[in-house]
């Protein structure tokens, strides 16, 4: 370990193979205040900063490429970007309760004022045991809970 004002330069390991840490910091920090500590897994770093400022970031950026175009930024396609993600989300397969949850989601979006209601009237009044599409069958009467095969429905008090 080697401490200067504006570099840390650390080699650890054990005779099989040495990890090395070489970085030249963005503002300079107090030596003697920083430290380390090693552990199995890990090696923990505090530096304490010479003076109270915001560092940006903790290295030093390359200052040696001096291109004032890289310091502007590209226009942003927003329409080709949500069509990439769209297209993203489109090949994803879920599995499980995602998949089934996301065809729930499919349905109610790709559905009718009806059917939207439906959907909504059922679960809600069921306690979340019956969702249906079907508006003539639910749109009359009150949806009765149905909890799966070997369950029982509770009405908790509150």
């Amino acid at each position: 370990k080697q401490w200067y004002q504006r570099r840390v330069a650390i080699t650890a390991g054990d005779s099989n193979t040495d990890y090395t840490l070489n970085l030249i910091l963005q503002h300079p920090v107090n030596a003697a205040k920083s430290g380390y500590k090693i552990f199995k897994t890990k090696v923990e770093i505090k530096l304490m900063k010479a003076t109270a400022t915001r560092w940006d970031s903790l290295e030093q950026k390359d200052t040696s490429v001096d291109d004032p175009s890289s310091h502007q930024r590209k226009p942003i396609d927003w329409n080709r970007l949500e069509a990439q993600i769209k297209k993203e989300e489109e090949d994803e397969k879920p599995e499980g309760d995602a998949a089934l949850n996301q065809l729930f989601q499919k349905i109610y979006a790709d559905g009718s004022d009806e059917t939207k209601r439906a959907m909504i009237k059922s679960f809600q009044e069921s306690g979340g045991t019956v969702l249906s599409t079907n508006w003539g069958d639910i749109g009359g009467k009150k949806v009765e809970v149905k909890p799966p095969d070997g369950m029982e429905y509770k009405k908790w008090d509150s």
